[in-house]
């Protein structure tokens, strides 16, 4: 157990609630920042054991230096749905927050700040790919992400702090928006809708988010080197593949499941994965995953049960 304190921002949210749920369970103690508009159901069975910090008080900044956190993780991020990804300005009011979390960090001197970035920093690519492949965003989201990823970089730098930035590819879990692959496959094939797909070829690395919460407490614990870091599952499915173990875990009657009805785009990615390699050498040990066919399965439960 470890009773050392953690911020974490962005707790509503689907990996956010999974880690700060994680950090309670191995004995931290976690404060979170939200507004009086923030919907808490992700948090629903741990929220009284929060410190929470109003993000609309003036003095908010001033509360969380007194509290002095030990570890600032920033898994907070301003316009993830679809129709923001090309926001400009909703992207780079990101920038504004990170600094002031930034400025915490050096008031307390915290031990580390982590915090999360994205494949869609790599642009299009196809295959499995490292920290060093180059780095091409295409949309005003990946741009902030690249951004905000280099401040962090020269501010924690500059000021003697330990920085982690986690490059995220594909995950999945029980919490997850109902408006994303899986739990809208998860909906139709129960539903008998009608869903229109690509043949499915596409394969991405799938992780689940408990094992991204496993190990983001694991780091926090950890001795681990500055830097830029992929996580990633290490074995990539194609979404027929996915699709198929979804119509076995719900039989339905029939299903309206219709591949190759959407021809692929033009730069489509068949095959999206990352190399974990460099942060398995400096944790000295594979990412510890759960068999994917259970805890698939184990999500399909939940999406039925709780719709």
């Amino acid at each position: 157990m470890n009773s050392r304190s953690v911020l974490i921002t962005g707790i509503s949210g689907f990996l956010g609630s999974q880690i700060a749920r994680q950090l309670l369970l191995d004995g931290y103690k976690v404060f979170a920042t939200r507004r009086k508009s923030t919907d808490l159901a992700r948090c629903e069975d741990f929220k009284s054991d929060i410190n929470w910090i109003d993000l609309e008080d003036g003095d908010w900044q001033i509360k969380v230096i007194n509290l002095k956190p030990e570890i600032i993780i920033h898994s907070a991020w301003l316009g993830v749905s679809a129709n923001d990804r090309d926001n400009w300005p909703v992207q780079f009011s990101n920038v504004e927050f990170v600094l002031n979390l930034l400025s915490i960090a050096k008031s307390c001197k915290v031990e580390k700040f982590i915090a999360f970035g994205s494949q869609a920093e790599y642009g299009v690519f196809s295959g499995v790919i490292d920290e060093n492949y180059p780095l091409e965003p295409s949309s005003a989201y990946a741009s902030a992400k690249v951004a905000v990823s280099q401040i962090i970089n020269n501010y924690s730098t500059l000021n003697g702090l330990n920085w982690y930035w986690f490059r995220l590819f594909s995950f999945f879990g029980e919490h997850e928006d109902n408006r994303w692959l899986i739990p809208t496959l998860i909906k139709r094939i129960n539903s008998l809708e009608r869903m229109d797909m690509t043949p499915g070829e596409q394969k991405y690395a799938y992780m689940y988010v408990g094992d991204l919460a496993k190990l983001v407490s694991k780091i926090v614990d950890f001795n681990l080197d500055s830097g830029i870091y992929n996580i990633s599952s290490s074995k990539a499915i194609s979404l027929l593949e996915v699709t198929e173990k979804i119509l076995k875990i719900i039989k339905p009657i029939s299903s309206q499941i219709n591949f190759g009805a959407i021809p692929y785009r033009a730069n489509q990615s068949m095959h999206i994965q990352g190399s974990t390699h460099k942060l398995e050498k400096a944790l000295g040990s594979k990412i510890h995953e759960i068999d994917f066919d259970d805890s698939l399965a184990n999500v399909v439960e939940y999406k039925l049960n709780n719709n």
